[in-house]
């Protein structure tokens, strides 16, 4: 997209401020993701979770000179070489903008996908089956929103055949829409399954509505969903099984022979634990330059001052050598290593590079120990044995974690909250089990207001980790404040006695005006002033320059609790009252919050300016009515090591506890009550999943080992994987078996247990 500021004013029917001859190739709609500033418009999106317009400031510091918005909160002449353009909304303008895009690749033939599942996977194999073959681009990973559809129109260059454009959506009403913007000329219909359903009556009117997309199609492949997809269209079909099928059938009806050598991508990048204090990041996804873009902002957001930059990367295809060694110095990396026929000149000073025909000549070459203290990117195909050698070496059993579910739901609870409230996201106990630092990291980049933790090293994990937002520490009784001043770590006060010993503390370190956060008993009655303490208190804070109160907050004790309400209400009234006591006596302004998860989800209009989520982040629900819209974020699996058949009456474990009343196949998987596995589980009381099947526990739960029964998954085999909590065994039926809460169990998973993050 090549368009001038006086273009774009004109599409969007807004108005113009600055030069309008300036010309926009990018847009970009989050801050965090700016790579190159020359000729990139930022558009300010307003949400009801965030507003764009905060960041202009932060954008026009960085070099953009061009931005969307819908009001003008800023004085233009405050930037005097910036170009504004003005609309009604920046969303709608958005769409505009990728409509007059289209009008100038109407030359191009479009590829459209929809579907329920699918739709990333199958667009890469056909992206890799025709490159070469024609000019052709296609979306980005998985940007097929409304948004993502338009912003991909947007990147795409007039010189290319052929677009590939995956669209989704979650609602009737939004594809009309989409297909005038994409109008392809050929589709591929994806499975439709029950997955993102609340928006539709039913699955038929959910393919009827995702088929609209395909209306004025020449040719439309249909993959699955053979009678849904038949109701729904109306262009002329082929109907196939596979991937592979579809792939083949759309080069036929454009006239190439496809790529032998197309593969399955991984739609993740993973994050792991590295050797010698290194963390690897592996993103196999494929190996083009926009996605090499994504994996580096990806790998940006984790960046930490006490680790240094390598990128590891196999032939780069859609730009040249030059255009990506100056896309790795924009982002700031140290050390470069290439793998393959690719060659490299002209490398800045900045920048260390070294070079290997292959991934075995590396191998060969090249030791550990010389890679300390790094964040390693590696990137690309055929890389997976050089993430082998610098990933520590991972237990058979693993926690997964899904960053991308974790955003999710960070922003469902914020779409229940006014714009204007902040969010603190609970991030103690390690995250709940989860892994703090990665989890911080992630809600660091998604805009959370604040993180809490428990006790003080819990915040020194964080700030080593490389976290610079505000942290609160909830139990900060310690004997060593100055570490608590050093780490600009915010404490909580729930007591004179500590008050007192915090400001004499601050007074010896030479500290004035230090944030605390004040701490209410409303009715948990374990920590907190009472209210026959605040004039005590409120003449204390007044009199003292060395702390200055940042909030006030209490818990709910009963939020989760409908039959309680009385209480939780009674709670909410005394914390009004208190609260407005202290803050009526203190000359400065001062935030309040009391709202937790199930408070938010009941109370929303006791969210004053920030509420404190908790394990809604995670996936879980505290309420018995589990929201549609939260996705698991942890999933726990182990791996089959042994598979043993076994007549009836065979006893099997300690004390033989486990005996068969069949002919039984039973494997033993490598994780026990040393790794979280509580042994009230054992004995056929939980079942964990093998192949989507339910398996029952056999026997005594072991301290590194457990037994399942896979009778009824005939085609098991040593390797399989093990879910022990996930999207198929949720938490919450673990938890109800033992009679307690899913915090338990995700806080006693054992640190020998690696935690893999990744996003999709």
């Amino acid at each position: 997209m090549k368009l001038s500021i006086a273009q774009i004013a004109s599409a969007s029917n807004g108005s113009a401020i600055g030069n309008p001859d300036y010309i926009v190739e990018h847009l970009i709609i989050d801050s965090r993701s700016l790579f190159k500033a020359e000729n990139t418009m930022f558009c300010a999106l307003h949400t009801d979770a965030a507003d764009g317009h905060r960041y202009i400031y932060n954008m026009y510091s960085q070099g953009v000179r061009a931005f969307l918005v819908d009001n003008m909160v800023c004085d233009a002449s405050n930037f005097p070489d910036a170009a504004f353009v003005v609309v009604k909304s920046v969303e709608q303008a958005i769409y505009a903008i990728a409509l007059q895009a289209r009008a100038a690749l109407d030359h191009v033939k479009f590829i459209a996908i929809t579907g329920s599942v699918g739709k990333t996977v199958i667009k890469e194999q056909l992206f890799q089956a025709l490159y070469g073959k024609v000019r052709l681009q296609r979306s980005p990973r998985s940007w097929n929103s409304r948004l993502g559809v338009a912003l991909s129109i947007t990147e795409l260059q007039p010189g290319i055949d052929y677009a590939i454009i995956e669209v989704g959506i979650d609602r009737v009403g939004d594809m009309a829409r989409l297909a005038n913007l994409v109008r392809p000329t050929y589709g591929i219909f994806m499975p439709i399954t029950d997955e993102h359903f609340s928006g539709f009556d039913s699955i038929e009117q959910k393919t009827a509505e995702k088929a609209l997309l395909f209306a004025n199609c020449s040719h439309v492949i249909s993959v699955g969903s053979a009678q849904l997809h038949a109701n729904a269209l109306h262009s002329p079909t082929t109907q196939v099984d596979t991937n592979l099928q579809a792939v083949e059938k759309m080069a036929q009806l454009i006239g190439v022979t496809p790529n032998s050598d197309t593969f399955i991508p991984s739609n993740r990048i993973d994050v792991r634990e590295g050797v010698n204090d290194c963390v690897v990041l592996f993103d196999s996804f494929t190996n083009d330059y926009r996605s090499l873009i994504s994996a580096l902002d990806f790998m940006r957001r984790r960046c930490t001052p006490t680790r240094s930059n390598t990128v590891i990367l196999s032939n780069i295809f859609g730009a040249d050598s030059a255009t990506v060694i100056n896309l790795l110095y924009r982002f700031g990396i140290n050390r470069v290593i290439t793998i393959g026929s690719d060659s490299y000149s002209d490398i800045p000073s900045t920048i260390s590079l070294q070079h290997f025909v292959s991934v075995e000549q590396f191998i060969a070459s090249v030791d550990t120990n010389q890679f300390s203290s790094e964040s390693i990117l590696i990137f690309g195909r055929g890389l997976q044995p050089i993430k082998d050698i610098l990933a520590v070496p991972r237990h058979d059993s693993i926690m997964e974690v899904n960053l991308d579910a974790l955003i999710h739901n960070f922003n469902y609870y914020r779409s229940l909250l006014q714009s204007t409230t902040g969010v603190i996201a609970m991030v103690k106990a390690s995250a709940y089990g989860i892994g703090a630092v990665e989890v911080a990291k992630t809600l660091q980049a998604q805009g959370a207001t604040m993180l809490a933790v428990a006790v003080i090293e819990e915040g020194i994990e964080l700030r080593r980790g490389g976290i610079s937002m505000p942290i609160v520490v909830l139990n900060p009784v310690t004997g060593n404040y100055k570490a608590l001043f050093n780490n600009n770590l915010e404490p909580s006060v729930f007591s004179m006695r500590e008050l007192a010993t915090l400001v004499n503390a601050a007074q010896s370190c030479g500290i004035d005006s230090f944030n605390a956060h004040i701490k209410l008993d409303t009715g948990m009655h374990r920590v907190g002033f009472t209210e026959a303490e605040l004039p005590q208190l409120i003449t204390y804070l007044k009199s003292s320059a060395h702390i200055r109160v940042a909030s006030i907050f209490s818990h709910l004790a009963t939020a989760d609790c409908p039959d309680m309400n009385d209480y939780t209400e009674l709670q909410l009234t005394t914390f009004h009252r208190m609260s407005s006591a202290i803050i009526e006596a203190l000359p400065y302004p001062v935030k309040r919050h009391i709202l937790n998860t199930a408070g938010i989800m009941r109370y929303p209009e006791y969210q004053y300016d920030m509420v404190r989520l908790g394990i809604g982040l995670y996936g879980v629900s505290p309420l018995d009515t589990m929201p549609g819209d939260l996705r698991p974020v942890a999933t726990l699996r182990s791996t089959i090591i042994s598979i043993k058949h076994w007549p009836a009456g065979t006893t099997i474990g300690y004390a033989r506890r486990g005996k068969l009343t069949r002919p039984s196949v039973i494997a033993t998987i490598p994780i026990g009550y040393a790794d979280g596995i509580n042994r009230h589980l054992g004995r056929g009381a939980a079942s964990f999943v093998v192949r989507g099947i339910e398996c029952p526990t056999v026997g005594n739960i072991c301290m590194d080992q457990c037994m399942i029964d896979i009778t009824d998954v005939p085609a098991a085999a040593i390797g399989d994987p093990v879910e022990i909590y996930g999207p198929q065994m949720p938490v919450q039926r673990l938890a109800a078996t033992l009679d307690t809460i899913p915090y338990e169990l995700l806080t006693a998973v054992s640190p020998r247990i690696h935690r893999i993050y990744f996003r999709e």
